[in-house]
């Protein structure tokens, strides 16, 4: 069993069982099937970006809090030692470099997008906004249909309570920061 398989599997019955939650009843509230999640708790299954975006907004809870570990009063991140989720036959990949705690309310990771791949993100729940900083390569965002370009040390704010779409038409690695902000 991989090592963040585990810690998302435990993540998910920790969270799921402090709700009162059957696996039933989390299927019904993220459209993740009882067999995906049951499979994920076991650490049976890798869970692609797009099914952990759907446990966390079914669960209203951050992306983070399904792959991070247990934090420490003092904490380094190394890339090496971060929750690696990938998608798109690994070509598209995230790490959370910060991660999620009550007190913050805010979550951030590294992406890196090879060159014609992206992600679809379905829309987040109420309340978040995303921030994106471009560090290498060149970005097209398509945000609710309108498509913005960006290159390297630009950003971009937006509501992510609606569909958006990040895609690499370039030849080099998209890499970029991601703030994830859960306003109250």
């Amino acid at each position: 069993m991989k090592e963040n398989v585990a810690f998302i599997g435990s993540n998910l019955q920790k969270i799921r069982k402090e709700r009162n939650l059957s696996l039933d009843k989390t299927s019904v509230l993220t459209g993740v099937s009882k067999a995906m999640l049951a499979q994920i708790e076991r650490g049976d299954s890798t869970p692609t970006v797009t099914t952990l975006w759907k446990i966390a907004d079914g669960l209203k809870i951050s992306f983070s809090s399904l792959i991070t570990r247990p934090q420490k009063a003092m904490q380094v991140i190394r890339k090496e030692d971060t929750q690696l989720v990938t998608e798109n036959d690994k070509r598209y990949r995230v790490y959370n470099v910060v991660p999620f705690s009550p007190e913050k309310l805010f979550e951030v990771y590294n992406v890196e997008i090879d060159p014609g791949s992206g992600h679809s993100s379905d829309s987040h729940t109420p309340g978040v906004e995303e921030y994106i900083f471009i560090n290498k390569g060149r970005l097209t965002m398509d945000i609710n249909g309108t498509s913005t370009f960006l290159k390297e040390d630009e950003s971009i704010i937006f509501d992510g309570n609606q569909p958006h779409v990040y895609k690499n038409d370039g030849e080099v690695m998209v890499k970029l920061t991601m703030v994830m902000h859960y306003r109250k």
